[in-house]
C-alpha cells in the first residue's frame, strides 16, 4: 500500500474569548454565629502554635489547615494574609501565614460578624469567610504519607524508638530561599539531636525534599514540625532481580552505526554495557550524576532496555540478521549494583539532573525510564514528587518521556493456581493499579501485552503448565489505570512478554526463567550470552520509545505533543480479548490497554484509504478555536465502515500540592451538520456563569467511543466516531471545536500549546487520501 505524507489541518479564522466564570454562589451562614466560631478557632490555633518550641533559636512557621466548603482562589487567601502551600482533595487547604499575628484574618472575620455597613445587603467579606468551615494546625498524623500508611505506619506509636528509618521528608515550599533554608535547618537539628543524619536535600521549582536517617524518636519529632508536609519511604525501583541465561544464539556481526544526525534516545536505568558488540555502534554517551555509581550495567536491566530502544523487535532482527542501527543511545545510570536508588541523592533530584543533562548536553528529545516506585501504588490521592518532577520537565523541555507502567510481583502468593480463572479480571483489582511515575500526565506510560502464550514445545507433554493469556492480551503482571483524575492510563501498551503457570513448581514463570515467555533483548554479559529473554513493562516501554524515535525521524521538528498525538492516532486496541470466554467489558478495556498498540508506520504516514490531518498550535487561556475537516462524498456514501478519529494532546502546568493537579483544562467536540458561523455563534452565547463549554444538540455532535466526560479528564484525549450508514445528510465539512480553560495556573501563563490530529478511514474507499488532498471543485453555471 502506498505511503503518503500527512496533511495540514486548517484552523478556521477567528478566535473568541471565553467569558470567565464569576465567583461561585455564596454559602448561606449566620454571620454572627459562624464568624464567632471561626474567630475562636483562629485564636485557639494561635494558642497551640505558641506551644511549639523554637529550635536553636529559629521559630516555627505558622502553617494552618483550613477546611473549606466553597471555592477560594490564591488571591482570596492573600486578602487574609495567607499563602497557599497545598490543596487536598477533601477541600483542605494548607496555608503559610505571612504574619504570625494573623491580624488581617482577624480583621476580616471581625468585619464579617459585625454590623452590616449602611447601603450594603450583607456583611463584608461574606463570600470569603462563609466559605471557611474550620481552622486548625496540621496534626503530626496528617503528615504520614501513603507509602508509610501502606506499610502499617498509621500512628506515631508505630515508630519504635530503637528502630532505624530512612525517610523522605517533603517540606512545604515557601516563597523565598531563606525561608526554605530555615525549614531545612529546623528539620536537620531535630534529626541530629537523636544521632540521625541528613543524607541529601533537593529544592525544585515546587518541591523541597530532605532524605534523613534516624531512629523512631527523631521521626516522631520531625512529624511534629509544621514545616513538614509529608513523610514517605524513599522510592524503590521495581527492577527484576533475576539474571538467568536463556539461549545460545549464533554469533552476529555488528551492524552499521546510525547517521551522525540520527535521533538520540536517552535511557535512564541501571547503566548500559556498550561492550556488547551489537550495541557498541549505538553509543553516544554514558554518565551518572552520582559519581560513585559509574556507568557500567552490573544488573543487566539497563542493557536489555537500551537494546530494545535501539533496535525494536530483537527477535525480528535476529531472523533478518540485520543490526544496522537507526538511533543513538545515551545512558544515564541512576541505580546501585543492588538495584536501588543511591542514598545520597533524592529520586526527583537524580531524575532532574539526569534528564537535563541528556537534553542539554546530548540533545535527547526521547527518554526512556523503565523504573517505578514499587511502594507507590496509585490510589487516587496526592501525586508523588517523582511524578511531579517528570511532568514539569516534560513541559519545560518539550521532551517525550516514556515510562513503564510497573509490574505486579505478588500474583503467585495472591492467587496461586486460581490465577487461571482470576485473569483477566484481576487487572481491574486495586492491587493492579499503576505505580509512580507512570501516572504522569505529560509523559507516556506503557503497559505490557503478550507476544505469545508463553509455551514452548517441551510444555505440550506437561499438563500442569498453563498459559495465562494469549498473544496481544494484557500480560498478567502489567499494571493498569486509571490515572490521575481517573484519566485513561496507561497511554499505550506494547509487547513485554508474559508469564505462565507452572503447576509442578506452583509458581508463575516469566521470561527471565522461561525463554518462550519473554521478549528478546541483549545480555549485559556478552562474553557469556548474546541475547536473553525478558518479561515486564520495563521492556514494553522501550518498544514504544523505538516507535517514537522512528516518528521523530520523520518529523524532526515535532513537539512532544505532536508525537503523542500521532502515536495515539495510530493506536488500536487488539481484538484478542474478544476470543476469551470471560472477557473484560468494552467499557473496561482502557484500564489495561489505554489507547492501545501504536503503529510506527501509521503514526508517520497516511495511505490510500486512511488520511491524517494534523496541526501544532497554541491557544489563549479561556479561548477556543475551530478546525475544518473535509469530508469527501465517497466517504459519506460508499458502503462500509467509516471512521473519524480525533486526538488532542497538550501539556498543562502541574503542581502536586494541588488537589486539581492540572493548571489548565482542554477539550474538543467533533461537529457535523452545522456551519462555521453557527459554531462561532454558539460560543458567543457562552454565558458568564456557565462552568462548562457550550453543548450542542445531539444531532450536531458525532458520538464517539470514549465520551467527553472521560476524555476530558486527561491530556491525551482520543475519541473515534464510527458509522456504516450513509452520512451525506451532514454535509461535506465537519468541525473540531477546541477550548482551553484556566484553572489555578499562574497569571503570567496566558497560552497553552497543543497538537490536534484527525484521521479519516474508510475500508472501501481507496482514493480517500487523494480526494482529501485534491478535492474536486464543482463549477457553477453563470
Amino acid at each position: 500500500m502506498a505511503a503518503y505524507s500527512h496533511l495540514p489541518l486548517k484552523r478556521v479564522e477567528g478566535e473568541l474569548l471565553r467569558r470567565k466564570n464569576g465567583f461561585p454562589g455564596g454559602i448561606e451562614r449566620q454571620p454572627t454565629q459562624h464568624g464567632s466560631r471561626i474567630k475562636a478557632e483562629i485564636s485557639e490555633t494561635q494558642s497551640e502554635f505558641q506551644k511549639l518550641p523554637t529550635i536553636d533559636g529559629v521559630d516555627p512557621s505558622l502553617i494552618l489547615k483550613i477546611k473549606v466548603a466553597g471555592a477560594l482562589t490564591d488571591d482570596d487567601w492573600k486578602k487574609l494574609g495567607l499563602s497557599v502551600l497545598s490543596v487536598d482533595g477533601d477541600k483542605t487547604t494548607v496555608l503559610f501565614a505571612d504574619d504570625k499575628s494573623l491580624s488581617s484574618f482577624h480583621q476580616k472575620v471581625d468585619a464579617y460578624r459585625g454590623v452590616v455597613p449602611p447601603g450594603q445587603k450583607g456583611p463584608p467579606y461574606a463570600q470569603l469567610i462563609a466559605a471557611i468551615d474550620e481552622v486548625s494546625l496540621v496534626e503530626p498524623i496528617d503528615r504520614l504519607g501513603p507509602t508509610l500508611k501502606s506499610h502499617g505506619f498509621t500512628s506515631l506509636e508505630a515508630f519504635l524508638d530503637n528502630e532505624a528509618f530512612t525517610l523522605d521528608f517533603e517540606l512545604h515550599k515557601p516563597a523565598t530561599q531563606l525561608e526554605a533554608d530555615m525549614f531545612i535547618y529546623r528539620l536537620e537539628k531535630v534529626i541530629k539531636s537523636v544521632g540521625g543524619e541528613i543524607n541529601s536535600t533537593y529544592s525544585g521549582k515546587h518541591l523541597l525534599l530532605v532524605r534523613a536517617s534516624s531512629d523512631g524518636r527523631g521521626v516522631k519529632q520531625a512529624l511534629g514540625l509544621p514545616e513538614v508536609a509529608l513523610a514517605n519511604f524513599p522510592p524503590e525501583p521495581d527492577l527484576g532481580s533475576s539474571d538467568l541465561d536463556n539461549e545460545t544464539l549464533p554469533d552476529f556481526e555488528a551492524g552499521k552505526a546510525p547517521l551522525a544526525d540520527a535521533v538520540k534516545i536517552g535511557v535512564i536505568d541501571s547503566g548500559v554495557n556498550f561492550g556488547h558488540k551489537l550495541l557498541a555502534p549505538t553509543e553516544a554517551g554514558a554518565f551518572s550524576v552520582v559519581a560513585s555509581l559509574g556507568t557500567d550495567d552490573e544488573g543487566g536491566h539497563g542493557t536489555s532496555v537500551a537494546s530494545i530502544a535501539a533496535f525494536g523487535d530483537i527477535s525480528a532482527r535476529v531472523q533478518a540478521k540485520n543490526f544496522d542501527a537507526e538511533f543513538w543511545i545515551v545512558s544515564a545510570r541512576v541505580t546501585t549494583a543492588g538495584g536501588k536508588f543511591p542514598k545520597e541523592m533524592s529520586v526527583p533530584e537524580i531524575m532532574e539532573r539526569s534528564i537535563r543533562r541528556l537534553h542539554d548536553e546530548f540533545g535527547c528529545r526521547i527518554i526512556n525510564i523503565s523504573l517505578g516506585d514499587a511502594k507507590q501504588v496509585y490510589d487516587g490521592a496526592r501525586v508523588d514528587p517523582w511524578t511531579a518532577t517528570l511532568d514539569t520537565l516534560a513541559r519545560e523541555l518539550d521532551i517525550l518521556l516514556v515510562v513503564s507502567a510497573g509490574n505486579r510481583s505478588d500474583l503467585t502468593t495472591t492467587y496461586s493456581d486460581k490465577i487461571l480463572e482470576a485473569y483477566p479480571h484481576l487487572l481491574l483489582d486495586p492491587a493492579s493499579r499503576l505505580i509512580a511515575p507512570a501516572i504522569g500526565v505529560n509523559l507516556l506510560s506503557v503497559g505490557a501485552i503478550a507476544h505469545s502464550n508463553g509455551l514452548d514445545d517441551d510444555d505440550k507433554d506437561v499438563v500442569g503448565v498453563r498459559p495465562i493469556c494469549s498473544k496481544e492480551e494484557p500480560s498478567p503482571f502489567t499494571r493498569c489505570g486509571p490515572g490521575i483524575r481517573r484519566m485513561v492510563k496507561p497511554d499505550f501498551v506494547d509487547f513485554g512478554g508474559t508469564a505462565v503457570w507452572n503447576g509442578p513448581t506452583q509458581a508463575l514463570v516469566n521470561g527471565d526463567q522461561k525463554p518462550a515467555a519473554g521478549v528478546w533483548s541483549f545480555h549485559h554479559k556478552p562474553l557469556e550470552k548474546a541475547f536473553r529473554s525478558r518479561s515486564g513493562t520495563s521492556f514494553s516501554a522501550p518498544n514504544l520509545a523505538y516507535k517514537a524515535a522512528l516518528l521523530l525521524s520523520e518529523f524532526p521538528n515535532a513537539s512532544a505533543n505532536l508525537l503523542r498525538a500521532l502515536l495515539a492516532t495510530s493506536a488500536r486496541v487488539p481484538k484478542a480479548y474478544a476470543d476469551r470466554t470471560n472477557p473484560l467489558k468494552e467499557a473496561d478495556l482502557s484500564i489495561p490497554y489505554g489507547n492501545g498498540l501504536a503503529s510506527a508506520i501509521e503514526a508517520a504516514t497516511s495511505d490510500d484509504n486512511r488520511v491524517v490531518l494534523f496541526a501544532e498550535d497554541s491557544i489563549k487561556l479561556d479561548h477556543f478555536g475551530v478546525y475544518e475537516v473535509p469530508i469527501p462524498s465517497e466517504f459519506q456514501t460508499v458502503k462500509g465502515v467509516r471512521e473519524i478519529k480525533v486526538v488532542l494532546a497538550f501539556d498543562p502546568p502541574t503542581r502536586h500540592t494541588r488537589a486539581d493537579y492540572l493548571g489548565v483544562a482542554m477539550g474538543w467536540r467533533l461537529l457535523r451538520g452545522t456551519s462555521q458561523e453557527e459554531v462561532f455563534d454558539r460560543f458567543r452565547k457562552w454565558e458568564a456563569n456557565e462552568g462548562k463549554p457550550p453543548e450542542f444538540a445531539d444531532k450536531f455532535v458525532c458520538p464517539t467511543d470514549i465520551g467527553s466526560s472521560v476524555r476530558e479528564r486527561g491530556t491525551l484525549q482520543v475519541g473515534t466516531y464510527q458509522g456504516k450508514t450513509n452520512i451525506s445528510g451532514y454535509g461535506d465539512r465537519y468541525f473540531v471545536a477546541v477550548w482551553c480553560s484556566r484553572r489555578w495556573v499562574d497569571p503570567a501563563i496566558t497560552e497553552q500549546s497543543f497538537a490536534l490530529s484527525v484521521q479519516l478511514r474508510h475500508q472501501n474507499v481507496s482514493t480517500l487520501y487523494q480526494r482529501v488532498k485534491n478535492p474536486i471543485r464543482v463549477k457553477l453555471n453563470a
